[in-house]
């Protein structure tokens, strides 16, 4: 007969052991799963969003389509750094007036930014690239292996890293708040009423639905691998698994483009469909791009301010 642990034959009662963690890395099939099932929740939350009452939901398309490639093209004019930190605020205070959370609109926002570009204009900020001001010496005199002497972080650096960094972050911002207020087909339909070709929106619109038909298939995949998984599984097996079923998704795309085309040919199309939003601009509509076009003149003018 097995004995029983001392911790369960001792009437004692005392602390629990610390349980020992043991770092472990994700299960890829697992995290997959997880992935796509955030990615429908977010493009549902999105829907959501976009449907409540809120700042910029009521505009119509068209006008707000408009103002984001004022508002873009003033921002990528600006040399003003207030001007854009000022843009930001607007920004945050137009996302929270529509609904969209601080959070999703900050991690949408800065996470890219100081990602792609952040890491892009560092360089940027340091004497080897940028000379001026010093305000912060990496290093002084002779430079390791032959490297130049006096390597700073200096002024007009830290100035051109800040624009390129705000620039882009400000971009994103109006580019995440068109898309969070807005339904996708709606939105491409405002594109293609604007002047942008047919033929690109249409691109647009059947990659944004067949893209959530393929993650679904996906999904599929990798249900009935995981179902069929019996212990673990080495890291070649899981690479070949991996290279075989891209393989496969690209063929099945390939074969999908295809009936797509025939079932679209055997329905009468005979080349890009034109349509235009229901909706016609309003009161409100004019005074939004009134705004916009006073802040654009505010930022193309904050060129001569500093």
């Amino acid at each position: 007969m097995t004995p029983l642990p001392d911790w369960l034959a001792t009437a004692e009662t005392g602390p629990l052991l610390a349980a020992r963690r043991r770092w472990r890395r994700a299960d890829y099939l697992a995290k997959t799963l997880n992935d796509i099932q955030t990615i429908m929740a977010e493009d549902m939350l999105q829907t959501g969003v976009a449907a409540r009452p809120g700042l910029l939901q009521p505009l119509e398309p068209r006008s707000k389509v408009l103002g984001t490639a004022l508002l873009l093209l003033a921002v990528a004019a600006t040399a003003s750094l207030p001007a854009l930190a000022a843009i930001h605020a607007l920004l945050l205070a137009a996302a929270l007036a529509s609904g969209v959370g601080p959070r999703p609109y900050l991690l949408r926002t800065w996470l890219p930014a100081l990602i792609f570009a952040g890491l892009v204009v560092l360089p940027a900020a340091f004497s080897w690239v940028t000379p001026g001001d010093p305000v912060l010496f990496v290093y002084r005199g002779p430079g390791p292996a032959g490297l130049p002497a006096d390597l700073a972080v200096t002024r007009q650096g830290l100035t051109a890293a800040a624009m390129v960094l705000l620039r882009s972050a400000a971009s994103l911002g109006l580019v995440v708040l068109l898309v969070k207020t807005t339904r996708w087909p709606v939105l491409t339909k405002a594109i293609q009423a604007l002047g942008v070709p047919a033929v690109f929106v249409m691109v647009l619109e059947l990659t944004y639905r067949y893209l959530f038909l393929f993650l679904l298939l996906l999904a599929d995949f990798l249900l009935g691998r995981r179902s069929r998984l019996v212990g673990g599984e080495s890291a070649r097996a899981k690479l070949e698994w991996i290279g075989g079923t891209l393989a496969g998704f690209l063929r099945l795309a390939g074969e999908y483009s295809r009936e797509i085309a025939a079932a679209m040919t055997a329905r009468g199309f005979g080349g890009p469909a034109r349509s235009a939003p229901s909706a016609r601009p309003g009161l409100g509509d004019a005074v939004y791009l009134a705004v916009v076009i006073a802040i654009c003149l505010a930022l193309v003018g904050g060129i001569h301010l500093d």
